[in-house]
């Protein structure tokens, strides 16, 4: 029989995975709206990349963290349960379960927005960059419930 609850060392995990894709998306997100700036010819020096990277991360987490945060506790859901009937490669699972939170996650802003609300998504290689970010947040997770089970 599965639980339906959670325990410490999941819920522990969870949040140190969502911390780890916020901070990381956000700072993805924001290297790929400069890169669009660089691209057309305006300088931004490294001061102003790190200065706006890190207001990005505090500012940004809100909103960031409560949409991909919702999808992400989905698809963790979904991968312990999956993990659970394949009972092999749990890591390879929450993997792609991260990944597939990401990608689900912008589509589904896209749909029901009609526009790209994420900047760095708007072309495929932020669009893979994010999804690769969720890929490794769920990879984090399943490493962490894993140490913290054993300890």
């Amino acid at each position: 029989m599965h639980r339906i609850l959670p325990n410490k060392s999941q819920v522990l995990s969870f949040v140190a995975a969502l911390v780890f894709l916020n901070v990381i998306g956000a700072a993805v997100q924001t290297q790929f709206n400069i890169g669009h700036l660089l691209a057309l010819g305006i300088d931004v020096p490294f001061s102003m990349r790190l200065t706006t990277t890190l207001q990005d991360i505090v500012y940004l987490q809100p909103l960031f963290g409560t949409i991909f945060g919702t999808g992400f506790l989905v698809a963790m859901i979904v991968g312990s349960y999956i993990a659970g009937w394949v009972k092999i490669l749990p890591d390879v699972v929450f993997a792609l379960a991260g990944f597939a939170a990401m990608a689900v996650t912008l589509f589904a802003l896209k749909a029901a927005f009609q526009l790209t609300a994420i900047g760095a998504a708007r072309e495929w290689d932020g669009f893979l960059s994010l999804c690769v970010v969720g890929a490794l947040s769920g990879y984090a997770f399943s490493a962490l419930v894993t140490r913290l089970t054993r300890s």
